[in-house]
């Protein structure tokens, strides 16, 4: 049975704060976002990339985005999309401040939205993949 640990300690939470804490700002009570297929292919690409950076395995980061997005509503996954890829290159939260027209508060709330979702989702993820 192989182990998706990072250092001793669970990696879900890990990936989640990069898969998800960092690229999933979804807005509560935007309306219903649409996207194209080029962006949720970015969107699933910058999650994977910031996964692995912190050492998740890619059986795992990949079950987090394929549970992110059957878990999630269709508006909120369909938001989290279009703010992933609107806030793509920003290095400060003023800077995605600016690029979603959001306040702080708000990618700030919504952050620690999805944050738990995705946290859940990993912990699933892991568990699964141990089997």
């Amino acid at each position: 049975m192989k182990s998706h640990m990072t250092k001793g300690k669970p990696l879900g939470l890990k990936v989640l704060a990069v898969a998800v804490g960092t690229l999933a700002l979804a807005a509560c009570g935007e309306e219903q976002a649409t996207y194209t297929a080029a962006d949720e292919a970015r969107t699933k690409e910058m999650s994977m990339s910031g996964c692995a950076q912190m050492g998740g395995e890619e059986a795992v980061c990949e079950c987090v985005f394929d549970k992110m997005k059957a878990n999630l509503s269709k508006e909120d996954f369909s938001t989290w999309v279009k703010l992933t890829v609107a806030v793509d290159g920003a290095t400060t939260v003023q800077e995605a401040v600016e690029k979603t027209g959001m306040s702080e508060a708000e990618l700030r709330k919504a952050n620690a939205q999805y944050a738990g979702e995705g946290a859940r989702a990993g912990m699933e993820c892991e568990a699964e993949l141990a089997q």
